[in-house]
């Protein structure tokens, strides 16, 4: 793509962010250029009522992501990133940083949560990337995302990467924050894993508890806490309605009796 062809698309894309009517919308515009741009794993989260660090206890935080659903399911779900160096570093810090500068900046002996973070992004082909920390951009609403090419790039590829396409991606980024402080429903539950979504299906089913267990191969009080985590990520109160939301929603999967 030349140069007039890129100015021009990220001209397309400001507009589109700009006129976005939805989170969503505002998302997947977002997402879709940062891919196109070779960064191909996205984490997002922002909150206005923090009660601690950068989205509080995640009930109340807008949390998004682009990339496999597997990874999601892990560093989202088990809520790995509340102990990633770079999670840290963006409780502190404004503007844009390589995974590398965080975790140098952290100076402390990695945990084992932190190790299986290295484990998982190494899994997942996610050997470098870039953490935002956009705290300052809006009074009273924090915010982070990570970014990562993937496809085993390495920390010199990555910044090599970054250096052609970072200050696209940073502008991009920036702005669909501050386009999400004018949406509504900022404040949403975080994406069902792959387990809430079967638990819903199950329960959708007709399945009691126990036949839900059974099924999946998991204890009845496992299962229970799916199907609470998914009430809490659909803003329901019952298993009923959450099974309800979850189907107008299309997020239910395919299974086999």
């Amino acid at each position: 793509m030349s140069d007039g062809q890129t100015a021009q698309s990220l001209r397309g894309t400001v507009n589109a962010l700009i006129a976005a009517k939805d989170v969503l919308g505002a998302w997947n515009i977002c997402a879709d250029a940062l891919q196109q741009r070779g960064m191909v794993n996205i984490v997002y989260g922002a909150t206005r009522v923090p009660t601690w660090g950068i989205i509080g206890d995640g009930k109340d935080a807008l949390v998004l992501y682009r990339g496999p659903q597997a990874y999601a399911d892990i560093y989202l779900g088990e809520e790995l990133y509340r102990h990633s160096p770079t999670y840290e570093w963006a409780e502190t810090n404004s503007g844009y940083a390589s995974w590398a500068e965080a975790v140098e900046q952290s100076k402390i002996v990695p945990t084992k949560e932190q190790m299986r973070i290295m484990q998982l992004n190494v899994e997942y082909g996610c050997l470098a990337g870039y953490v935002g920390g956009l705290n300052q951009l809006v009074p009273g609403m924090r915010g982070v995302v990570g970014i990562s090419p993937g496809r085993n790039l390495t920390p010199a590829q990555t910044d090599a990467l970054w250096e052609k396409v970072g200050p696209d991606i940073q502008m991009l980024c920036n702005l669909m924050h501050l386009r999400f402080a004018s949406l509504p429903q900022i404040s949403q539950r975080r994406p069902l894993t792959s387990r809430q979504r079967e638990a819903l299906t199950w329960c959708a089913q007709g399945k009691t508890m126990q036949d839900v267990a059974t099924i999946m191969q998991l204890s009845v009080a496992t299962v229970e806490k799916h199907l609470r985590l998914a009430r809490e990520a659909l803003d329901t109160q019952t298993t009923a309605h959450a099974v309800q939301k979850a189907t107008s929603l299309n997020l239910l999967v395919e299974t086999q009796t």
